[in-house]
């Protein structure tokens, strides 16, 4: 399956997040991960995305977070395939006015690389575009990946 990842699933395993009650959302995201680096599935996502990333892993933008974030990076372009950003995306991701424009590229940027889905922690925000496109979070992929 071709799944398009979001941002956060991503910041997931750089951060090994956890929600508000505690709960390791870094856990599914990495099995995700595996799956795709196994070879099981292909992975897909933006430069906005690994942007994000960069961002959120360096914060105070130091020298030796610029380090860290930039390894992360590799790592995941090491089995990740991220999708160009072309003036006719963004132009596409302009003109989507069902969406957040961040959340036009995401989507815009899934549907031109013929991703199957959108996996992301944030199912509302692509909510109005359901019908055109699975949107998953990484537990209910994980979960119909193990059936």
């Amino acid at each position: 399956m071709r799944l398009f990842l979001d941002a956060n699933v991503l910041v997931d395993v750089a951060l090994k997040r956890v929600d508000e009650r505690g709960t390791p959302l870094w856990v599914a995201s990495t099995l995700l991960l595996d799956e795709i680096y196994k070879g099981k599935h292909q992975g897909l996502t933006s430069v906005l995305s690994l942007y994000v990333v960069y961002v959120l892993v360096n914060p105070r933008n130091t020298k030796s977070g610029d380090t860290i974030a930039r390894d992360k990076l590799r790592g995941f372009k090491g089995f990740i395939e991220v999708v160009d950003l072309t003036d006719s995306l963004l132009e596409e991701s302009l003109a989507e006015k069902r969406l957040r424009f961040e959340d036009a590229l995401q989507f815009v940027t899934a549907r031109l690389a013929d991703a199957e889905a959108i996996v992301t922690r944030n199912i509302r925000h692509f909510s109005k575009i359901k019908e055109e496109i699975r949107v998953l979070t990484p537990e209910e992929l994980i979960t119909q990946i193990n059936r």
